[in-house]
């Protein structure tokens, strides 16, 4: 399965037209894998249980009465108490069989439910996830949108060589090079290298002044491109990344009412994320344990949880502005075009305010067009979505420095609970790599959902799905799907999860953020919900579990906030059960008593970010004076 989900497009279908057999066992395999996966929700061995029921009704029952008849009367019952015994163990085992046909006849429906339940929100998610990439996209203009959706099809592993020219042509402007591309390609198809290196050697300099320049708007199409020049395409086993704080800005919508701190991105990446776990995605954690005495660890508990939560609000600032800059690049005649994927913070900083600051000189300039003509409808109504789109973004912009003072008082925090951890040290704790002497010990764990769970996940979502998602799917209805209600499905499934795996703790969300999303991409809209399950099952298959990332964070946090010297073998444990880079660990462990102060650097987040302009302010005071 895994070797044809390589293959480009173009050899895809013509596989499936010349083979019409691997179509044919793609949907036997997606109907297995869904009924393996109601059998396991709903289904009992009925049969194993009628002939417990016949075995204990029938000899067990008659020759457990004769023993204890003899035990208790010293001889054998007489003819009567046979008889009684006999329709006795008849009447018992007759009525449990009954019962056992009538529970099952039950169980067949509820099974035959299930299954289709199953089936059909494994043939929904690929498509709303499809739709809502759609989304982003369609919130775009011109050349950004070009180049966003330029970007989805260079993160395809199997993409064809005419899909590899047209994102080249579209986001460079260069047939030339658009050519080039696809000559690449197929070289490294047949491995051939050497060849690459001499195309990409005889246009290295035009390549690089083109490459530099679109890097300047958009970081992760440039970097996608560089590797596709360079004969490296994406691969399956390697997943892609998660949008960074995606959980915790779906989950500060909810307590905030206010959807617009969620982008299009972040609910991707949910609808991903229940599409692997309902596949049976298990997500490997990495943590830390104290044995020992239980004061010390109760106080790693607690410090542990404070190191999360600092961690997770880090990040809350740097994804409310790139919130902020995603809205205004979504909205019409703003100075932000492309969506904020691999920019710096300060650079995300400098073009949001810059955007806001033009916006504001524009609702001066509209207002006052309208006062001076004041029955220009139009220009009212502009002046009414300017004001409305600057009032969102200064939302959205104090949301951002609520969430960067959020990370000053979690940073104090975690500094007075290390520095507690120190004072209750009796001598510097080491950690445990085997044994049982108390001490700090490395613990490993999953984030999985049973079948509990996704009995209940497919049951709840599909209530929702028929409720408000489906019949929004076809865009020629008047209700199309629409930002909103993708907005509002992240949030069920959100809601659904957070009793099962715990979403809103914050070891948890870093476990996440730390894995890598099986890529979904060769899951096309013209697959059929058996096709969709089985693609769907080998995609989760296919992700290598890193633990490196994971490893070497808390190498960092064992000098930074428990002051523990990384020995030499633990970074060779950490290296070779983990992946984690042997260069990195050293460098951590030769970290001096001063570096190794539990700090974490508050400059490593967000810059200087300032208070909301009065610009704005009296721009939005400007419109509604002329409004009313």
């Amino acid at each position: 399965m895994g070797f044809h989900l390589f293959r480009s497009r173009h050899a895809f279908e013509h596989e499936h037209r010349s083979r019409p057999s691997a179509r044919i066992r793609l949907e036997r395999d997606g109907h297995a894998h869904i009924r393996r996966m109601a059998a396991a929700i709903e289904s009992v061995p009925w049969t194993n249980t009628l002939l417990s029921l016949l075995w204990f009704g029938g000899p067990v029952t008659i020759a457990g009465a004769l023993g204890g008849y003899y035990l208790g009367y010293g001889h054998l019952p007489t003819m009567g108490n046979l008889i009684f015994f006999f329709f006795f163990a008849v009447l018992t085992g007759a009525s449990g069989i009954a019962s056992t046909i009538l529970n099952n006849y039950r169980r067949a429906g509820r099974y035959r439910r299930a299954t289709q339940r199953i089936a059909r929100v494994m043939s929904a998610l690929p498509d709303i996830i499809h739709a809502t990439r759609n989304l982003s996209v369609e919130g775009l203009e011109g050349e950004a949108r070009q180049r966003e959706a330029a970007t989805l099809l260079l993160r395809r592993p199997d993409l064809s060589p005419a899909g590899l020219e047209l994102a080249a042509q579209e986001l460079l402007g260069d047939e030339t090079h658009a050519r080039l591309l696809v000559d690449i390609d197929v070289y490294r198809r047949q491995g051939l290298f050497a060849r690459i290196q001499d195309l990409y050697d005889e246009h290295h300099d035009t390549l690089s002044a083109q490459l530099s320049a679109l890097d300047e708007l958009a970081p992760e199409a440039a970097s996608l491109l560089r590797d596709r020049f360079q004969g490296r395409a994406p691969q399956l086993y390697d997943g892609v990344p998660r949008p960074p704080n995606f959980i915790e800005n779906i989950l500060a919508a909810i307590e905030e009412d206010d959807d617009l701190l969620m982008t299009m991105k972040d609910v991707e990446a949910m609808l991903v994320l229940a599409f692997e776990l309902i596949n049976g995605r298990e997500l490997p954690t990495l943590m830390f344990e104290y044995k020992g005495q239980w004061r010390r660890a109760r106080m790693l508990d607690t410090l542990e949880r404070a190191r999360s939560r600092y961690r997770i609000a880090q990040a809350t600032g740097l994804s409310r502005l790139r919130a902020l800059s995603s809205y205004l690049a979504e909205q019409e005649d703003t100075l932000v075009e492309d969506t904020p994927v691999g920019l710096r913070s300060d650079v995300l900083l400098e073009r949001t305010r810059e955007a806001m600051n033009d916006l504001a000189l524009r609702i001066h300039q509209q207002a006052d067009h309208a006062e001076s003509h004041r029955h220009d409808i139009e220009t009212r109504q502009q002046l009414r979505t300017s004001a409305r789109t600057l009032s969102n973004a200064m939302r959205l912009f104090k949301h951002m420095r609520h969430g960067y003072e959020q990370t000053g008082r979690h940073h104090a925090q975690l500094l007075r609970l290390s520095e507690r951890w120190d004072r209750h040290s009796e001598d510097t704790p080491r950690l445990h790599l085997k044994g049982t002497r108390p001490g700090l010990r490395i613990r490993e764990d999953s984030i999985a959902l049973d079948d509990h769970d996704k009995a209940t996940f497919h049951r709840q979502l599909l209530a929702f799905l028929d409720a408000d998602v489906l019949p929004r799917l076809n865009r020629e209805t008047p209700r199309a799907f629409t930002a909103d209600t993708a907005k509002r499905l992240a949030i069920e499934i959100a809601v659904i999860l957070e009793p099962m795996v715990h979403l809103s703790h914050p070891e948890v969300q870093r476990a996440i953020y730390a894995t890598h999303a099986a890529d979904f991409s060769p899951i096309e809209p013209h697959l059929s919900g058996a096709s969709k399950a089985a693609l769907g099952a080998a995609l989760v298959s296919e992700v290598r579990d890193d633990l490196s990332r994971s490893a070497e964070s808390l190498a960092l946090a064992l000098v930074r906030h428990y002051r523990i010297e990384l020995e030499d073998d633990t970074i060779d444990f950490l290296h070779r059960h983990y992946g984690a880079r042997r260069n990195m660990l050293t460098l951590v462990s030769k970290h001096d008593e001063r570096q190794r102060r539990p700090v974490s650097l508050l400059s490593q987040g967000l810059p200087s970010i300032g208070p909301p302009s009065r610009l704005w302010y009296r721009a939005l005071v400007r419109a509604r004076q002329v409004l009313g």
